[in-house]
């Protein structure tokens, strides 16, 4: 018997030794075999994925909505008073506090100027629209290189899911084209994950680049998603040539950034920094709201219906992964700056629904990992079924969602494009040195920026239910203007008397909810409504049709509002 016994033992022994592999190294073997022929699967190209997704953000160029005061206030308005000379200015751009960069105005400036002169007609209202196609165009191939670089790290199924989920999200659809600096790192850090994921051999600048432009240029915190790349470089490549390579890119960006905002702000100063100090060493952001912890899983709900609870999935289905898939380590790092923004953006107590546009794409490409992971454990027939069906219930959603945002909130944008191409443009000043002036009152927080308006008509503010501060007029961009404080305190001089408005833009409430400094204008003798759009009653209307769009039931199961402008009874001249 030990002599049988001897005589197998090393039969055995002799048998691994001979193959050189271990049950593990054949594990192993066969996942990268396996791996290797996923990899020949079809997956579409760059070229066909860009087409794809430009026409999707062409079209939310031309019908999204501005769903945040911040981008009109702090973005449009700044933009055009560098363009024409004259908008109006938040105390974020007081040379006082400096929190916005001039760079980041500048380069939506050159695009969004070419736009107008070549598709637009070369008119305010074009501006407008180029810089919208301009930034549309930009996501699209900023999505398609993240989409490519998707298939090189994780194979062309998830690539693939991940494309569909990118194309038709609805959330993705507000945040292609909005000119927000959220959804500016969100292109840029499109890039810098496509760089890090091709990267196999080599360090990649690009890289470092597109992460270093994000946080000096457009939002500092975005940093703390740049962080797993900056080790996995240390890791494979040393300390020295990522440090190296970074302050050389650190000081090109950095020197630009403080020319071009001491060239406007007529002192060196790093927006960058201020914002930073002015949110960590005080609380001055919550000064503008606080939302509870579950804010962003309601939001994630409503933008990625299905693919919320698949990119909720990935964590533990990468966890998984990597136990018994070790070569899918890389793969799990790739998307750890999702989670590390998630954790940061839920602990904090002010929340905004575009502090999360920079990982959408993330998302996408979680939910999709989740999704393969789910078919795969069915026939692969049925698996393919499961996956297809999952897409489609998230296309169809994802289309509800964007139809109901376009169709029941769109009003305002809809009513200014008319008093842009109708109204000012046929009752405007009755001289060249006449200005018109339009009113808002509560309202105030939907005016879409003086792109809609020709360059005789000025926007007013009227007393309203609003008591925090209000912007005021550009004199220069860099003497401190009066009357601005960073406690968002009210400020009289920022409202005019209704008897200097030309015109008075406004939505229509119940009488039951109107607010006492709020007068309703439709029923004002003094004045008559010009022209009037759609706009939801959201307090009348059911929460799921207000979130969701249904073909053919929900417009007579929701309550709409008129969103108006109204004009003078009397006919009055403009105000002098």
């Amino acid at each position: 018997m030990s002599a049988t016994m001897r005589s197998r033992k090393p039969a055995t022994s002799t048998s691994t030794a001979a193959s050189g592999l271990t049950a593990s190294d054949k594990d192993s073997k066969k996942e990268n075999v396996h791996d290797q022929e996923e990899m020949r699967l079809w997956a579409p190209n760059f070229h066909s994925a860009f087409s794809l997704l430009a026409v999707v953000r062409v079209l939310s160029a031309l019908i999204n909505i501005i769903s945040d005061c911040d981008e009109t206030f702090n973005y449009w308005e700044p933009l055009h008073n560098l363009v024409y000379g004259f908008g109006l200015q938040t105390w974020e751009y007081s040379p006082a506090y400096a929190l916005r960069s001039y760079l980041y105005l500048l380069v939506h400036a050159i695009p969004a100027k070419l736009g107008a002169i070549f598709v637009f007609g070369n008119t305010k209202l074009g501006f407008f629209f180029g810089l919208r196609v301009a930034l549309a165009f930009f996501s699209a191939a900023s999505e398609a290189l993240f989409y490519r670089g998707i298939v090189h790290a994780f194979g062309p199924v998830v690539g693939r899911y991940t494309l569909v989920l990118l194309a038709f999200n609805s959330g993705l659809f507000l945040a292609s084209t909005a000119f927000l600096p959220s959804s500016f790192v969100m292109y840029l850090l499109m890039l810098f994950s496509y760089s890090w994921m091709v990267s196999d051999t080599t360090f990649s600048t690009t890289a470092l680049v597109a992460g270093v432009t994000a946080v000096l240029c457009g939002w500092p915190y975005v940093g703390v998603m740049c962080v797993p790349f900056f080790f996995d470089s240390i890791a494979r490549f040393g300390v020295m040539r990522p440090i190296a390579t970074g302050l050389v890119v650190v000081s090109l960006i950095l020197s630009l950034e403080l020319a071009v905002n001491y060239h406007y702000y007529h002192k060196l100063v790093l927006p960058a920094l201020n914002i930073v100090l002015y949110n960590v060493l005080s609380s001055g952001s919550e000064l503008y709201g606080t939302e509870p912890w579950h804010f962003y899983a309601q939001n994630l709900a409503l933008n990625f219906n299905v693919a919320a609870v698949l990119a909720a999935l990935s964590a533990p289905v990468t966890a998984i992964t990597v136990v018994f898939r070790r070569h899918t380590r890389r793969q799990a790092l790739f998307l750890t700056p999702l989670w590390i923004w998630l954790v940061i953006m839920t602990l904090q107590a002010h929340k905004e629904e575009r502090f999360l546009f920079p990982v959408y794409p993330l998302l996408c490409a979680a939910a999709a990992v989740s999704l393969k992971a789910i078919a795969a454990i069915f026939p692969r027939r049925l698996g393919s079924f499961v996956a297809v069906l999952a897409l489609a219930v998230y296309a169809a959603l994802s289309a509800m969602r964007i139809t109901s945002v376009a169709t029941q909130y769109g009003a305002p944008l809809r009513l200014y494009q008319h008093m842009s191409t109708e109204l000012l443009a046929t009752r405007g000043a009755t001289s060249t040195n006449a200005m018109v002036v339009v009113c808002v009152g509560k309202e105030w927080h939907r005016f879409p920026s003086h792109f809609f308006f020709p360059n005789h008509v000025r926007l007013q503010f009227i007393r309203s239910g609003f008591h925090g501060q209000l912007p005021a007029y550009f004199n220069t961009t860099y003497d401190v203007p009066p009357h601005m404080n960073d406690l968002n305190q009210d400020e009289p001089s920022r409202y005019v008397p209704i008897t200097s408005c030309d015109f008075v833009v406004d939505r229509t409430v119940p009488a039951a909810s109107a607010h006492p400094d709020e007068p309703g204008f439709e029923s004002d003798p003094d004045w008559t409504e010009l022209h009037a759009e759609p706009y939801l009653l959201s307090e009348a209307s059911h929460r799921g049709l207000r979130a969701f769009y249904v073909p053919f039931y929900t417009p007579s199961h929701v309550t709409f509002t008129s969103y108006a402008v109204y004009g003078r009874t009397d006919q009055r001249q403009p105000a002098q």
